[in-house]
């Protein structure tokens, strides 16, 4: 159980009719771009993160003030269901849950302890169903509610030295499909996406790396990393009415990175074509 010292609670009484979003990982990153899209929007937030100093980096923001902030270390399974149950006892049942929060351990799958499968395998996935499980109760008596996982690129094409992130990240895609055959005849939705490479604090060695940033956009067909508003505005859409008659699908969101290769971009040669696509006449 989170220690009620933990938690913020200043909420204007005229807010509390408006639609609540639940969102792991809101202290930074696309979790904070989506807290802000949604309060843009009128939502109310419950926003989760480890990081105290984040939670209240984002209660200072401009819109922050609006949000409720809960300090929740994800990889405490235990915990998670009974902060469900007490988010909706305190701030009434959320119309989204967004589970957002990730985390990933770079190394060669002899070197991958099980301490990091582990924490790899409760903060990706783990956590999801646990909330849901807290959740899903309340959310059923919600018109329109919808619950989002933040997957990755990576649970459909993988990378090396990525073994516990990527098998997570796939986890989370079938818990997606699952969810969304299970509780579809309660009104509730429940799809994914997949982002590629984004430009958030997470990755910003790699982002200051001109050798990796010259060769990586050879990848992308848009030329560019993503923007963590980019897969709010997905998250967004997939949690609204819009998507009404969308569940159990995972949208892509990496620049057009997975829909193939421009040789010519990546090899700097305007005619380049690969030998193998070459055929002499007979």
């Amino acid at each position: 159980m989170i220690p009620r010292s933990k938690v913020i609670f200043p909420m204007k009484k005229q807010s509390a009719r408006r639609p609540l979003v639940v969102i792991t990982g809101a202290a930074s990153g696309i979790g904070l771009a989506t807290v802000q899209k949604f309060l843009q929007e009128g939502h109310r937030v419950a926003a989760i993160d480890r990081s105290e100093a984040g939670l209240r980096r984002l209660k200072r923001s401009a819109l922050g003030g609006r949000a409720r902030i809960y300090v929740c270390d994800l990889n405490q399974i235990a915990a998670l269901t009974p902060l469900a149950q007490r988010i909706v006892k305190e701030l009434g049942p959320p119309r989204v849950l967004v589970n957002n929060a990730g985390v990933w351990f770079y190394e060669p799958i002899e070197e991958c302890t099980d301490e990091h499968w582990q924490i790899s395998l409760n903060v990706n996935l783990v956590a999801a169903a646990a909330l849901a499980r807290g959740f899903v109760p309340a959310m059923k008596k919600v018109q329109g509610a919808a619950i989002v996982n933040v997957s990755s690129r990576n649970a459909l094409s993988s990378s090396p030295k990525a073994s516990s992130y990527d098998a997570a990240k796939a986890g989370l895609l079938g818990l997606t499909r699952t969810l969304a055959v299970e509780l579809g005849g309660h009104g509730i939705r429940c799809n994914a996406v997949c982002p590629g490479v984004i430009d958030t604090p997470a990755n910003r060695n790699e982002m200051n790396d001109p050798s990796f940033v010259r060769n990586y956009l050879g990848l992308i067909p848009l030329n560019r990393f993503g923007r963590a508003e980019d897969i709010a505005n997905a998250i967004f859409f997939l949690a609204s009415d819009q998507a009404a008659f969308i569940t159990g699908q995972a949208i892509v969101a990496d620049g057009g990175q997975m829909s193939g290769q421009n040789y010519a971009k990546i090899f700097e040669k305007t005619q380049w074509v690969p030998a193998s696509s070459r055929r002499e006449r007979v």
